[in-house]
């Protein structure tokens, strides 16, 4: 229980970061709130709230931002994209969409898809490229 409490306290306080990237995290997104991280093996997941917005950054384990990403809605998707994806994948429907900005490779989209009991997780390319992310089990 104590533990909670002492999470939940740090949850919002950008001082109590401790992880490789913190002190770039804290020049980003000085005014971040509602921030909750998690150290993985291969990188460090920060969960937070900027400006109204609810956003995830990611952080290699030398502390390096991989990228940020952000839920949109499906009709924000670019035309052109919109376009891509109905063309390679008739007969779906788009259902989630998710914007990342990668840190070297620009703006990149995943986009998820059904049709019956196939689901999959695409990403689109800056380049408007669609490709299989993830096959998902419906």
């Amino acid at each position: 229980m104590v533990i909670t409490i002492v999470s939940s306290a740090f949850a919002g306080d950008n001082n109590a970061l401790n992880f490789k990237g913190a002190d770039a995290f804290k020049k980003l997104y000085p005014h971040a709130t509602k921030v909750v991280y998690e150290v993985k093996k291969e990188y460090t997941q920060v969960r937070f709230s900027w400006n109204n917005i609810d956003l995830q950054a990611f952080f290699d384990r030398q502390g390096n931002l991989i990228g940020t990403s952000r839920n949109i809605a499906v009709s924000d998707l670019p035309l052109a994209y919109v376009r891509n994806i109905n063309n390679e994948y008739d007969g779906y429907t788009i259902t989630e969409a998710i914007e990342f900005d990668h840190a070297q490779n620009g703006m990149s989209y995943y986009v998820s898809v059904i049709n019956g009991e196939k689901k999959y997780v695409l990403n689109v390319a800056t380049d408007g490229t669609v490709s299989v992310f993830k096959k998902m089990k419906n």
